[in-house]
């Protein structure tokens, strides 16, 4: 099977804006990028601890030995791989571990939080002043794409942006919001993000931000950050696809298609602090 392999896809924030580390990267789904189709299998009994992913253009569960399988044959693929068809478009993406097996990007978001807050902004001030930016193949010995989990995320001092964006959302996620991790282009650059659905809002997270964050700072509206591109969309469980237009400012309404659903038999969400 040919495998088309994905950019490394961060920035790094200095200051208030970002600079590159290197030259622009192509966007995140280009229309030469190859999706590699998964097959369409009936439900099986499920393993325990173990995951089955529900694809809704074909209404079909891909159970968990078949995509524990599947996700097996991308062992040497470096970068994340888009999954899907011309017909479906992107049902799901998987990307390298620290192993560097292939985990379904829903599964980082593994259902941690290192404590409670009731403070929406405190997570990403934690974070500006936790964690520090650096790129994967500076931190994995020329490894170009490494995605830390959740808890790995916090636990570990350095990561670049998916990082950053996977512990952010899955701490605001712990403690009661909607928050999703967004892929995307950042000025013609892959990058990662988070948004935050509240009070009827939406509003855009820069999970790399070091500069100018306060415990009391509100998170600034989605709309008016139109440098931000957004291809793709995901929780711990549903993945969602941008049909429409990549300038979009909006992170709802029918543009959004819902693509699949990842399901756990059992999923940890109970705090444990480092």
């Amino acid at each position: 099977m040919t495998v088309v392999l994905f950019f490394s896809i961060c920035f790094v924030l200095l200051g208030n804006g970002f600079a590159q580390k290197r030259p622009a990267e192509p966007n995140f789904l280009s229309e030469s990028s190859s999706l590699i189709e998964l097959p369409k299998k009936e439900q099986s009994e499920a393993h325990e601890d173990e995951g089955s992913l529900h694809i809704f253009s074909t209404n079909t569960l891909l159970a968990p030995g078949d995509l524990r399988t599947k996700l097996g044959q991308l062992r040497d693929a470096i970068y994340v791989v888009p999954l899907g068809n011309p017909k479906t478009g992107v049902i799901n993406m998987a990307a390298p571990s620290l192993t560097g097996d292939h985990r379904l990007v829903n599964s980082y978001l593994e259902g941690y939080y290192p404590y409670f807050v009731d403070n929406p902004m405190i997570p990403l001030y934690v974070l500006s002043k936790r964690k520090q930016y650096q790129l994967d193949a500076d931190q994995y010995r020329g490894r170009e794409e490494v995605w830390q989990t959740s808890r790995e995320a916090f636990s570990f001092s350095r990561g670049d942006c998916e990082d950053h964006a996977l512990i952010l959302a899955d701490w605001l996620i712990g403690i009661g919001e909607d928050a999703r991790v967004v892929l995307g282009d950042y000025r013609g650059g892959g990058h990662a993000w988070v948004v935050l659905f509240k009070g009827g809002k939406e509003f855009l997270l820069e999970a790399t931000k070091k500069d100018g964050v306060g415990r009391n700072r509100a998170y600034p509206l989605a709309s008016l950050h139109n440098e931000y591109h957004p291809q793709i969309m995901f929780n711990r469980s549903e993945f969602w696809e941008n049909s429409g237009s990549k300038y979009t400012t909006r992170y709802s309404g029918r543009s959004w298609r819902l693509q699949s659903r990842y399901h756990r038999e059992s999923l940890d969400s109970s705090p444990n602090s480092i």
